[in-house]
């Protein structure tokens, strides 16, 4: 029985580990940030979190290929290209989510609200996006090796996935509504509520306010479309199943994009002086933002082995490849966002390296539990129909088969 769900352990890791990713961001840029130096600290959040992916995603692989612990795979182009590509959505995504983290404390403050107000809604809203982005996404686009722009609606979907997307628009009502609420101000003098308002100054005023849904939508694009292009690159770079060299060449091909996008990038823009760096390197900043990129590279890493665990264990127990492997995606993408909320309800860190605080400060109304009851709901029934569907899809012309091969399998 152990080695029917020991895969359950990396898709467990990687809940916990996209689950904390958040919060861990959040605080670390908060600590390098200073008051006239917002961008600057942003970015070295940003570059901490490159340095971390590199080190677990670029460095070990590499040891691994060049001291012949493992054989290098087939180098394949397209194989090279997608894996690069997919670090490349990655990053944008984990760029985003620390842009969107400060223009939610931006807007909080704006409200009259405490700075954490809203911050506790970015992973729910971003995992309610990314699994049906990823489902739209692989409905309609179907590479085949060495053929990546094969594009069609081949089949219509069934029942989950409507009613999973149903769950996931509930749940992103109630998440959004459930703030909207908590914006509402207290009652105040007559006089407050008549005075008059500048357009400009109401223009400005929504831009604050919603500058950080647009962060979350864009990650939410980036991380959801992740997924399908990493399961290309590694089916191309990996020869045959079980093959551990092309989930680590697929790896390594994530880590450079990450170095690319979040370590050359923002010391480029800050080396240039189009921003500058931070007044104070924080230790506390610095190591947390190095601890979310850990998180985030953890998860990574933990999706493409939990994948090759699931097809060993079927394989193990006499069923088809994918028997175990359809419930990876929807069991991460359930966990993370109910992770990340009970994170930040019960983790209150301050400035200053005060991170040790704990409790529950406020009771969220029932709005915020439907809704996160809905994401991690109908991303699993999104994220499950898709994966059912996949598995028993066929090569064009050829007989149905059990499951696709994907990195890790």
């Amino acid at each position: 029985m152990r080695g029917n769900v020991h895969w359950l352990f990396f898709v467990g890791l990687a809940g916990l580990s996209w689950g904390t990713y958040v919060p861990l961001v959040f605080h670390g840029g908060r600590e390098l940030a200073t008051a006239g130096n917002v961008l600057g600290g942003r970015l070295t959040s940003v570059l901490c979190v490159g340095i971390a992916y590199f080190f677990l995603a670029v460095l070990i692989p590499v040891w691994l290929f060049l001291t012949g612990k493992q054989p290098w795979p087939i180098m394949k182009k397209t194989g090279l290209s997608f894996s690069s590509l997919a670090g490349i959505m990655g990053a944008i995504g984990a760029i985003s989510v620390i842009f969107a983290s400060k223009a939610a404390v931006d807007s909080a403050k704006a409200a009259g609200n405490p700075e954490n107000t809203y911050r506790m809604f970015i992973a729910p809203l971003i995992f309610s996006l990314a699994p049906v982005i990823n489902t739209v996404v692989s409905l309609f686009w179907h590479p085949q090796p060495g053929k990546p722009w094969i594009f069609g609606l081949q089949h219509l979907p069934g029942k989950k996935l409507f009613l999973g997307i149903l769950l996931v628009g509930l749940g992103a009502f109630f998440v959004l509504f459930f703030k909207e609420q908590m914006e509402i101000p207290p009652p105040g003098p007559a006089s407050q509520a008549s005075a008059p308002v500048n357009d400009s100054s109401q223009s400005n005023s929504l831009l604050v306010k919603y500058e950080w849904l647009a962060f979350v939508i864009l990650a939410g694009l980036a991380w959801g479309t992740y997924v399908p292009i990493i399961f290309y690159g590694g089916q191309e770079l990996t020869g045959k199943p079980g093959d551990l060299g092309g989930r680590l060449m697929s790896i390594l091909c994530v880590g450079l994009a990450y170095f690319l996008v979040a370590v050359l990038l923002p010391a480029g823009v800050m080396f240039s002086g189009m921003a500058s760096w931070p007044e104070t390197f924080s230790p506390s900043g610095l190591s947390f933002s190095g601890l979310a990129g850990v998180a985030g590279a953890v998860g990574a890493i933990c999706v493409i082995f939990a994948s090759k665990a699931a097809v060993d264990a079927a394989k193990a127990s006499n069923l088809p490849p994918a028997s175990f492997r359809i419930y990876i995606a929807p069991l991460i993408f359930g966990l993370a966002p109910v992770i990340n909320t009970l994170v930040s309800l019960f983790w209150h860190p301050r400035k200053g390296g005060e991170f040790l605080h704990f409790g529950l400060e406020t009771v969220p109304g029932w709005q915020l539990w439907a809704g996160i009851v809905g994401v991690a709901g109908g991303a699993f029934l999104v994220l499950l129909s898709k994966e059912e569907s996949e598995s028993q899809k066929g090569p064009p012309g050829g007989p149905a088969k059990s499951g696709p091969q994907v990195a890790g399998s």
